[in-house]
């Protein structure tokens, strides 16, 4: 029996967004669903290539559940191919340039992009409805924050005992999960903790009580421990956009600077406040940054259109560039900015139509959305972001938030258009 809506005006049955025959398409929904609960852990291959272990369900979907995907219309924009081309043209400027097709590009960048959007058609085929897309969510956050809870464990060992774990970095001084990098860490946990706060309120509360206060709790020790001051602005930017369509947020926002502060207090007397001020201050570190920003753009200037080519960045200067926006505009030019823009503002879109019409059972949900990517974004000015998975996870829940609110106000409509043809 496919579950159906009714029209309060009209008295009209409306059909469910999307018809199923059972709670989740099989195989690809349990995929997706470990795919969700492995997007924390990284494994390194390579000194230049890292294996996300969450990569594997993708490839596994491929093989045997290919004819459970399926195609939303409404999910996908323009600029997902938009990314597909300026790829593609910006391979084909690095091989000309360079005479040959690099490992580094292939594997990480290409076959890269491509895993990122074949898990963002998992995730819309597999949600098909809202409680699909809670489920997703709180499988997300329990998987983060379990694996946050050792971590913080290993720090708090690196640093009293000098004990050294996979889950620290720069010789345990900060915090980076399984991730390996302490700033991709950073924004993973912020994401998790928007979402937290962002769906904590409402009629059908994504986390409540005692559980979300020791998520926030426990997720907020873990951001403050990679240092990254990158993720510590991500966080402070959808926090102050919450607060304006929440203000008891802010009163939350509040007492968790307080508990945090009272924390800190507590490791004062073993110097951590004195390593705090090291590690948050960093100033040589933000003296690159400046100088790898100036580059950039000197390589923008040189390629203005196109770009330098896919990597062309990485090759010159023997590192990343630490901004996307910047990145894409040094390796792709103002092709692949305007590409990125778009793709990134169209999620913005969505997320407000969702939002706007979405059953105020689900607001919360879709606000929670709408700030973790906002959240990315602002990341993203600090680190390349945009092959963090648990942003295509997000940007993937969007979409599926967007389709739900569109095929429910069209069989309104057409629910409406079918009562008043009756009553002519």
């Amino acid at each position: 029996m496919i579950p159906a809506l009714r029209d309060r005006r009209s008295g009209s049955v409306i059909s469910a967004p999307f018809a199923r025959t059972g709670p989740w398409p099989d195989i690809l929904g349990f995929l997706v669903v470990s795919y969700t609960v492995l997007l924390p852990y990284q494994l390194q291959v390579t000194h230049d290539i890292n294996f996300a272990v969450a990569d594997c369900c993708l490839l596994l979907a491929l093989l045997l559940a290919p004819g459970q995907f399926k195609y939303r219309k409404t999910a996908w924009t323009i600029w997902h191919l938009g990314l597909i081309v300026v790829f593609a043209i910006g391979t084909l400027v690095s091989a000309l340039d360079s005479g040959e097709l690099s490992r580094y590009n292939l594997l990480n960048k290409d076959a890269g992009l491509c895993l990122l959007l074949l898990g963002y058609a998992a995730v819309t085929s597999v949600v098909t409805s809202w409680e699909d897309l809670r489920r997703i969510l709180r499988v997300f956050v329990l998987g983060v924050v379990s694996q946050n809870l050792v971590a913080v464990a290993a720090f708090l060992a690196a640093y009293f005992f000098g004990v050294d774990t996979p889950f620290t970095s720069y010789g345990g001084q900060r915090l980076s999960g399984m991730l390996l990098d302490a700033n991709a860490y950073g924004g993973l946990l912020v994401l998790t903790l928007i979402i937290c706060e962002g769906a904590s309120w409402g009629p059908a509360p994504l986390f409540k009580g005692y559980s979300l206060l020791f998520f926030k709790l426990t997720l907020g020790m873990g951001i403050l421990f990679t240092f990254s001051r990158s993720a510590w602005i991500s966080l402070a930017v959808p926090l102050i956009v919450l607060c304006l369509f929440r203000r008891a947020a802010a009163v939350r926002i509040v007492f968790a600077g307080v508990m945090g502060g009272a924390y800190l207090l507590l490791f004062a007397r073993s110097g951590f406040l004195g390593f705090f001020e090291r590690m948050a201050i960093r100033p040589e570190q933000g003296e690159s940054r400046f100088t790898l920003v100036r580059d950039a753009l000197a390589e923008f200037a040189r390629h203005p259109v196109l770009g330098g080519g896919l990597g062309n960045f990485l090759i010159k200067e023997g590192t990343i560039v630490h901004n996307t926006s910047l990145w894409v505009l040094a390796d792709f030019g103002l092709v692949g900015l305007g590409v990125l823009l778009g793709y990134v503002g169209s999620f913005f879109a969505m997320a407000w139509h969702a939002y706007r019409f979405a059953p105020d059972r689900e607001k919360p949900i879709v606000l929670a959305l709408l700030l973790a990517h906002t959240a990315m974004f602002a990341l993203s000015m600090g680190i390349e972001a945009l092959y963090q998975r648990h942003w295509w996870l997000i940007v993937a829940l969007i979409g599926s938030a967007y389709s739900l609110t569109r095929c429910t106000a069209e069989n309104g409509e057409a629910a409406r258009f079918r009562a008043a043809t009756y009553r002519i």
